[in-house]
Parts: C-alpha cells; sequence; structure tokens
C-alpha cells in the first residue's frame, strides 16, 4: 500500500482489499447519494480496509481518527496549544478535513472523507457535533474561533463501531436515533469460510488442510469473542501473520503458543483446547476431504 499525504489527510494507493466486492459497491453508492456511511462489524472484519479501498476507488482524501473514552469534541475540532511562549490554535482533524481545500486547491474537487472509527466511545458533546454535520445542516459554528465551517458536497463521513464492544454505550450511538438516522448502515461480518481459506493460500499454498483448520480455529473463537467468552477473536489479518510464518519454518506448537499469547492467562486453556478440538475433529476431516475433491 503506498500513502500520500495531502493537506493532513492521505491519498491511499494500492490498497490489498480482501472483502466483498457488494460491500465495497454498496458503500461507495451510499456515499455519493447520501454522503453519510455508517458501518457495524466485529473488529478484525475489515472495515477499515474497506475505507481505505472506498478511498483510493474515489480518489478522495482520507482523514481518520479513533474514538476512545478520553477523546473530547475540542480533541477534533480545535485546542489551545502553548507555542514559543504565546497560545495557539491547534486545528483538530474534523477542521483539517473542512478546510483541505483551503490549504490544497488542487484537490478542491477530489472527494474528501472523514473516518471516524469506535464511534461507540463518542460523548454526547461529540454526537451533537457529528449530527450538525451530518443533517441538512452540514456546517459547525466554532465559537472561540468566532468562525463557521461548511461541509460541501465532496466532504464525505463514515463511522463505524464494533457491536460487541459494550461498554460506551449507554447514552450514546445505540440509544441516540437522531444520529442513526442520518447514517445509512451497513453490516461488515467475517468472510465466508471457502474466501477466507484461498486467501490463506496465497501465502501458504502448500498444505489446503493447514489454512481449513486454521480458519475453523479463528471462527471458534470468533464466536466465542460474541457471547463474551473472550476478550478478542483471530482475525483474517492474524491468520495471515501465521500462514507466513507457517511458512518461514514455524512448527505448529510455536504457532499456538503465538496464538496464546494474545489471551489472559485465564483464557489459553480455553483457546487450546479449541485447536485440539479442531485437530481431532472427525467431522472436519469429512469436510476436509469432500472439499478436496470438489
Amino acid at each position: 500500500m503506498e500513502i500520500k499525504f495531502v493537506a493532513g489527510g492521505k491519498v491511499l494507493k494500492n490498497v490489498l482489499y480482501i472483502g466483498k466486492n457488494s460491500e465495497l459497491e454498496i458503500s461507495e453508492k451510499i456515499l455519493k447519494t447520501v454522503g453519510n456511511l455508517r458501518l457495524i462489524g466485529e473488529t478484525g472484519v475489515g472495515k477499515t480496509t474497506l475505507v481505505y479501498k472506498l478511498a483510493e476507488k474515489l480518489n478522495a482524501v482520507l482523514f481518520e481518527t479513533v474514538l476512545t473514552r478520553d477523546t473530547s469534541r475540542w480533541d477534533l475540532v480545535a485546542t489551545d496549544v502553548l507555542k514559543q511562549g504565546e497560545t495557539q490554535i491547534r486545528k483538530g482533524i474534523i477542521l483539517n478535513w473542512l478546510e483541505a481545500d483551503q490549504n490544497e486547491p488542487k484537490i478542491k474537487n477530489q472527494p474528501k472523507i472523514l473516518y471516524i472509527d469506535g464511534f461507540n466511545y463518542a460523548e454526547p458533546n461529540i454526537i451533537s457535533l457529528i449530527e450538525s454535520l451530518a443533517d441538512f445542516r452540514g456546517n459547525i459554528f466554532i465559537p472561540e474561533l468566532n468562525k463557521e465551517y461548511f461541509r460541501t458536497e465532496l466532504h464525505y463521513l463514515i463511522i463505524s463501531y464494533n457491536p460487541s464492544e459494550k461498554q460506551g454505550y449507554s447514552g450514546t450511538f445505540i440509544e441516540n436515533i437522531a444520529t442513526l438516522r442520518r447514517f445509512e448502515g451497513l453490516v461488515i461480518d467475517y468472510l465466508p469460510i471457502p474466501k477466507e481459506v484461498k486467501l490463506l493460500q496465497r501465502f501458504y499454498p502448500e498444505n489446503y488442510n493447514w489454512c481449513r483448520k486454521m480458519v475453523e480455529i479463528a471462527n471458534k473463537t470468533r464466536i466465542l469473542y460474541k457471547n463474551g467468552e473472550l476478550r478478542l477473536p483471530l482475525t483474517t489479518g492474524n491468520l495471515i501473520n501465521y500462514a507466513k510464518l507457517k511458512k518461514a519454518g514455524l512448527e505448529d506448537s510455536q504457532i499456538l503458543e503465538i496464538i496464546l499469547s494474545l489471551f489472559p492467562e485465564n483464557e489459553r486453556s480455553l483457546v487450546r483446547s479449541l485447536a485440539e478440538e479442531v485437530e481431532a475433529s472427525p467431522e472436519l476431516l469429512e469436510k476436509l476431504e469432500k472439499e478436496q475433491n470438489s
């Protein structure tokens, strides 16, 4: 992936996108017609990769940030900083997004995407700020700067959140109907098993069965993650790393130890038992035989 920084954002090229083409197509149409896109999906399903690919396809300048519980409205808009004994204004990512045309006139006719990840952590004052930008007003007024900022038709807005991260929802995004109605949403899920296996084979083509078993283990961790029994799932990105490590000569036992290091001590025995269960599963062996003969 190539990245070029422009006007406080970035232009992306050669993004490796492994998701569903329908998700890319639908997302593009939502942005071009509505301007506001909401992505919902577990960690590691490829929400950010989808946004990156959208930016590349649209030749857009991408401005992105990740919210945390500590993110304030002023972090996104503007904050006071002390520089050489004087108080100056440091403009946040939202103002950089809105002023991109002024900062770099040559990108005036290019789309500008603002991507806010982790929106389930948005505080009420951030939500009200985004609502003002996302509806028919398309503007914000900053009293401290005594200035009004306007959004154009080429300023696209994308928010995303993880439905399994329950903390941070109460009183924020999930319960805020005013925010929901301003964004058209799309649920992103993990790759289908055949596609994920095929992807792993690009990095470790020597052994179909190994790739298929790794996907099976990952899917089991994803189910447990959604049920609140594991703190995180194995993602497609993790599996690609393990395929590369297998190609580099690591043993399965060594890769398993790397996998277990992702989890707290009280969850490791459960993950280890998942791996052992997959390895000894007669049902999976039967599936593997049928898949290879088909």
